[in-house]
């Protein structure tokens, strides 16, 4: 009676390693795709010990709003502004019900402000983002360069900052442009200090 061949483990391995390395390749093609695809992203966060949630959601005035710099070429600052502000009011935290206005008449001696810097290149320092005194031009902005930082200012000190990227020349009347503004927002505005609480190190605390 005849008997089928036996295929020894040792034969085989080779075919099973390149199934396997086809499989990663094309979850890596996957995963590159979707970074491609991807409008707007936050790559990098901090915050003080000085960042308190608390005394965000006890505002009784809107929380001021201020741009720096063009996220694309041909664009005003008042136009960014008022971008942004809507970015946040639609895409936003929703956690302290916060109101928002680039207008400093609403929000007279404010204790915080949430300063925005578009276009900013690489020497800009984005420690210096609450700093007394600064203008438009110190940061730039022509489109050129994608880098944008935001930060939660209490005086000339920064106590939350993230920095990430809507894309280089954006297009602040799109949505993709307000979805990045409200991603910025939430990741540096969020529900708990990850600095004070541990329980923020294991978990997204937005």
């Amino acid at each position: 009676m005849p008997t089928s061949p036996r295929v020894s483990p040792l034969t085989n391995r080779p075919r099973q390693t390149g199934l396997l390395l086809a499989a990663a390749f094309v979850g890596l093609a996957g995963l590159s795709g979707c970074a491609a695809d991807s409008k707007g992203v936050v790559y990098n966060k901090n915050f003080t010990a000085g960042y308190s949630p608390t005394s965000l959601s006890a505002l009784r005035q809107p929380l001021l709003v201020e741009t720096f710099g063009l996220p694309g070429a041909g664009q005003t600052q008042q136009a960014v502004t008022e971008a942004t502000v809507n970015g946040l009011r639609d895409n936003g935290p929703r956690w302290a019900q916060l109101s928002y206005s680039g207008n400093p008449v609403d929000a007279p001696n404010p204790p915080y402000k949430l300063r925005f810097a578009y276009g900013a290149p690489v020497a800009f320092a984005r420690a210096d983002l609450c700093g007394e005194g600064l203008q438009a031009s110190d940061v730039g902005g022509d489109g050129s360069s994608g880098r944008a930082v935001a930060a939660l200012c209490r005086g000339t000190r920064f106590v939350a900052i993230a920095e990430g990227s809507p894309g280089v020349n954006a297009d602040i009347a799109s949505a993709d442009f307000s979805n990045f503004v409200g991603l910025v927002g939430r990741q540096v505005l969020p529900r708990r200090n990850p600095v004070v609480d541990d329980d923020c190190l294991f978990r997204i605390c937005d």
